[in-house]
């Protein structure tokens, strides 16, 4: 198992049940950010999945190791770490509710003997998902909104981003939150799946997410149009696809994006 080094605050009083209870109630809820780092080099990780088991919430550290969860339940939970070449890393964490809790986390090399190396160039994570967006877009499948797009429209919620469109449905602002439920017709009352950087986020809504997370967005509206790396087994609904912001240059997508969007 992997050597993890953490650096958080605090412990949540009380049974774990009543903890539960308690958070469900009043909507407890926690940020979590930090840094995946090698145990051998001391350099940063990119790519690694970092996991909440408890609440299912998660993210993809970028080029300096960094990732973050803007929105998690806040209390006891367990982090997996996990990236090819490393072992699964595994520790136990304590939220605090209504703050910010910073955590290193540290993977161990696997030893791997190969007999050929191969020396390849990787790109950026913004790379990566400037060319998978673009990639899906040119499909024609979905409902896409560059970062340009998000500028222009200037959503006070996220979901202020999807009002309007067909088969589509905005609920009212309760608590700062608004639904969003996708379909066709008298069917128009399917939850949609979230994703963040290519992450599944079990249990949280569009809304839940702060509006300067949002670089680019995908929505799929039915699951036929879905593609297959955001479809969930059992699922019959749609996706929402978020690309956060990573790096000063992501809002100017300019270059990147072939007409009509230059």
């Amino acid at each position: 198992m992997a050597a993890l080094t953490l650096v958080a605050g605090g412990v949540l009083a009380g049974s774990p049940s009543a903890a539960a209870a308690q958070e469900e109630t009043e909507r407890q809820t926690a940020e979590l950010i930090g840094q995946v780092v090698s145990a051998s080099t001391g350099l940063p990780i990119e790519g690694a999945r970092v996991i909440l088991m408890g609440s299912g919430y998660g993210a993809i550290t970028d080029v300096e190791g960094n990732f973050r969860v803007p929105q998690t339940w806040a209390g006891r939970d367990s982090i997996e770490v996990r990236f090819i070449g490393y072992e699964a890393g595994y520790t136990h964490i304590d939220l605090e509710p209504d703050q910010t809790t910073r955590v290193t986390l540290t993977l161990s090399s696997t030893v791997i003997r190969i007999a050929d190396l191969t020396v390849e160039i990787r790109q950026t994570r913004r790379q990566r998902n400037v060319e998978g967006f673009l990639e899906r877009m040119g499909r024609g499948f979905g409902t896409f909104f560059t970062p340009r797009d998000i500028i222009n429209r200037n959503p006070r919620l996220p979901s202020d981003l999807l009002r309007g469109l067909p088969n589509v449905s905005v609920g009212r602002i309760e608590y700062g939150i608004a639904p969003v439920f996708l379909g066709e017709g008298a069917r128009l009352n399917c939850p949609p799946a979230l994703y963040l950087d290519g992450m599944y986020q079990a249990g949280m809504q569009f809304d839940d997410l702060p509006r300067d997370d949002l670089g680019a967005v995908e929505v799929y509206k039915r699951e036929v149009e879905t593609p297959m790396e955001f479809m969930r087994t059992g699922s019959t609904c749609g996706a929402i696809v978020v690309w956060t912001p990573s790096g000063a240059g992501f809002l100017d997508w300019a270059g990147d994006l072939p007409d009509p969007f230059e």
